[in-house]
Formats: structure tokens, C-alpha cells, sequence
């Protein structure tokens, strides 16, 4: 049995307060009470304390290493934002991986391969890169594993059982993970040479994580810092927001050099790309332009922060330029 080290010891709610304000967290717009309420009924210390990220700290003098000017009730206002957005960007993505389904089933139906064999091509071509290589990548495996587990499935049992391993494509695109059918964007995009399709593949790679990470109810706008992004913005996307009025090319940059800000453009945008219903179009505006109203309802709160001020809305620009009323 591993043995257990605790670095951090668990802090009761009254602790937690204490922490909070010992790292000069204050307590003007909500009461001390009222904090203790929320953190045993409403979320949980380590969820709301991540929105801290996104406020500076004193670096001199007695208040060194505390944080400027940040309440409480912004802590939970971001958290409310947060929770709004992951509920809404999951619905988008759900749209997304719908609409490409869709689409690459024309894409099929309308050439003349039977939907069976381009599966068939696609599986084929994981099990020759799997015996390949040895770098631990086994993608074939990883698949075969998948549809095993479907087996078991309420929802997708019926359509495993009922192929046996030979799976026509609008069956294949049900079953698998949303990281397979990727995948199975890219085989297709070369395997038609259909460059729109493969345009599709890399706002798709990009919308993944941000998908996961809603999926799996991770904070969204925990850090919204400039420079923290590690990969560059999607081509297609940068060239759209080169578009947006009002705002410098060095704004438009260090908004974009956010990962958060990155993958939410990106969806947003490709979102609208993607989807062709205008009926799921109007709703998702709608629902839309009513999370980024719950951004501003206390925007006062942060008139001393201009990086949550300026994201905001960037954010806005964005929707308003995507997805206006």
C-alpha cells in the first residue's frame, strides 16, 4: 500500500475563509457568513480559489504576495460565468461533431464508394501504423478496445452486435469516440482530397480540448493571462479575427495568446463554420448572447482588472461578430 503524504491538509470552511483572507481576499460585497454558506452549499474551496489566477498580486511591502483588489463575490461571480459557459460550449460541441457527421456522410454517399469499404480502408491503415512503429502509439488497439466496450453499452450494443466488425459508415461514425471520428476526418480529407473536409480536421483537433475539458466539468476561465498558450491559434480562425472592428492587431494577438480565449474563439467560430441548420443556429444565438450578458452583469466588479475587462470583451466582439442578435 503506497504511502500517503499530504502536502496540503484539508481546511474546514471557517479555515478556508481564514486562508482567503490571509492571502487578502475580502469580503465587502458578500459577508463572512454568507461565504461560509456558499463554500458547504454551493462549490467546493478548490473550484472557486482557481479563479484567483486572473488577479494580481502585491510584490512589495506588507501586502506582499497578496492579492489586489479581489472580493469574494468576484471569485463566485466567475465561477457562476464558468459554469454557464461549460454547459453552453458542450452543447456547441455536440452540434459541431453532429453537423460534420452529416457532412461526411454526403460527402460519401454522393461519390462512389459503397460506405463499408472506406471503414474498412481507415481501420486498415491504424493496424499498418500500430505494427510500424514502436513509439507506444497503438491507435488500432486503442479502437478495437472501444467497439469491445460497446458491446456492453445500452445505447450502441445494437448497432455492434448487428455488424460484427463490418461497419458501414453511418453506423461507424455513431460508435466511435469523438477522438477516433477525427481521426477518421483526416483519412477521409485525403483519401477524397477534399480540402475543405481537411480545413475541418484542424478546427476539430483544436475544439477537443476544450470539449474534454467541458465534458468533464474542468474549469474554463481559471487563468485568462496573456502568453499562456502553448499552441498557435487555427489559421482559418486568425484570419477571422483579424476581422473583428474596433481593436488593434496587438490586442486581437495578446487575447488570442490566451489558450482559453484561443479554444473558445476557435469553437465559436467553428461552430458557425460548421453547423447548417438555421433553426440550431437562432437557438445556440440566443443562448449565446445570453451567457455573455451574465459576463457583464457585475462587470463593475473588476473595473480595477483591466485583463478581465478587456477579455470580456474581446469575447463579446467575437459574438457579436459570429452570432449577433
Amino acid at each position: 500500500m503506497l504511502e500517503t503524504v499530504i502536502t496540503k491538509p484539508k481546511l474546514s470552511s471557517e479555515e478556508q475563509i481564514a486562508h482567503l483572507k490571509k492571502k487578502g481576499v475580502k469580503f465587502n460585497i458578500h459577508t463572512e457568513e454568507y461565504a461560509k454558506h456558499y463554500l458547504n452549499e454551493n462549490n467546493n474551496y478548490f473550484k472557486l480559489r482557481a479563479y484567483r489566477k486572473s488577479f494580481k498580486k502585491y510584490t512589495a511591502g506588507e501586502k506582499s504576495d497578496t492579492y489586489i483588489d479581489l472580493d469574494f463575490a468576484m471569485l463566485k461571480d466567475l465561477a457562476i460565468i464558468d459554469m454557464r459557459l461549460r454547459y453552453l460550449l458542450l452543447s456547441l460541441a455536440l452540434d459541431i461533431e453532429h453537423f460534420e457527421k452529416v457532412k461526411l456522410l454526403k460527402i460519401i454517399s454522393d461519390s462512389d464508394n459503397d460506405g463499408y469499404s472506406i471503414v474498412n480502408a481507415y481501420i486498415e491503415s491504424l493496424r499498418e501504423f500500430e505494427s510500424s512503429t514502436n513509439d507506444g502509439n497503438k491507435p488500432y488497439t486503442a479502437l478495437m478496445h472501444e467497439l469491445n466496450k460497446k458491446r456492453n453499452s445500452e445505447y450502441c450494443q445494437g448497432i455492434v452486435n448487428s455488424y460484427e466488425g463490418n461497419y458501414p459508415v453511418w453506423a461507424f461514425v455513431e460508435i466511435i469516440p469523438f477522438g477516433c471520428f477525427i481521426s477518421f476526418i483526416r483519412f477521409c480529407a485525403e483519401y477524397f482530397d477534399d480540402k475543405n473536409l481537411k480545413d475541418d480536421f484542424y478546427l476539430l483537433h483544436d475544439v477537443k480540448r476544450l470539449r474534454n475539458a467541458a465534458a468533464h466539468n474542468n474549469c474554463i476561465i481559471h487563468d485568462l493571462n496573456i502568453n499562456n498558450s502553448e499552441y498557435k491559434p487555427n489559421y482559418n480562425v486568425s484570419r477571422f479575427v483579424s476581422t473583428l472592428p474596433d481593436m488593434s492587431k496587438s490586442s486581437r494577438q495578446r487575447r488570442m495568446s490566451n489558450a482559453t480565449m484561443r479554444d473558445i474563439v476557435t469553437l465559436l467560430y467553428a461552430h458557425k463554420r460548421i453547423v447548417t441548420s438555421r433553426g440550431v443556429i437562432d437557438a445556440k444565438t440566443q443562448e449565446i448572447n445570453n451567457v455573455m450578458s451574465r459576463c457583464f452583469k457585475h462587470i463593475d466588479y473588476y473595473e480595477n482588472n483591466t485583463l478581465i475587462v478587456n477579455t470580456f470583451n474581446f469575447l463579446k466582439k467575437t459574438v457579436d461578430n459570429l452570432y449577433p442578435l
